[in-house]
């Protein structure tokens, strides 16, 4: 039996997705809206956790 391995799952979500899109299940716009607000949720993120390992980093001193 193979491992499963990320990208074994990756891959097989890419081509579940690229038989949406080329069914029309999905449109092209809103796969690139998916896309962006990941991205932009996942910069977020990681500002939140940046601005609040700085908080705390401040308290501890004081």
């Amino acid at each position: 039996m193979a491992k499963f391995y990320l990208g074994a799952r990756l891959d097989a979500v890419l081509h579940f997705i690229e038989g949406a899109v080329a069914l029309g299940l999905i449109s092209g716009a809103a796969l690139a809206a998916i896309v962006g607000q990941l991205i932009l949720g996942g910069l977020l993120a990681i500002l939140a956790i940046g601005m609040f390992l700085r908080f705390k980093r401040g308290r501890v001193r004081k």
